[in-house]
């Protein structure tokens, strides 16, 4: 008798610490939208990852490209990118863009991908009459 009343304490318990972690989590999300902002002057355009403590990043800085280094100890400007390679980055960055934004299937490829899943499904369905 006194194991099921302990018993009950602890899954109570579980449950309270578990709804706590929960309201934790989704509150520090919700609040981390207002303590990032969106920059509009300072944007990193590519990041490469060099080891898991460094990395080498093209950053724009007011309208001005950079190369940047980046370490847990230190973050460097290793060169301005000229006209001709700042001009190559934008072109990369809105190829990228047009890529991500066009749809997986476009019409043409996706009108004999019916048409041809149609036909599967009428066999099927009179196979099973």
């Amino acid at each position: 008798m006194g194991l099921g009343i302990g018993l009950g304490y602890v899954i109570k318990s579980i449950l309270a610490l578990g709804v706590i972690i929960f309201a934790a989590n989704y509150s520090l999300k919700y609040l981390n939208t207002f303590m990032t902002k969106k920059g509009k002057v300072i944007r990193i355009i590519e990041r490469t990852a060099i080891n898991k403590s460094s990395s080498i990043c093209i950053v724009e800085i007011a309208g001005t490209y950079y190369v940047m280094s980046f370490t847990d100890t230190r973050n460097e400007i290793l060169r301005e990118l000229t006209e001709s390679e700042k001009e190559a980055v934008i072109k990369t960055q809105t190829e990228a863009e047009g890529e991500r934004n066009t749809p997986l299937f476009s019409e043409a490829k996706s009108e004999p991908f019916l048409k041809q899943l149609q036909s599967r499904y009428q066999s099927l369905y009179e196979k099973r009459k």
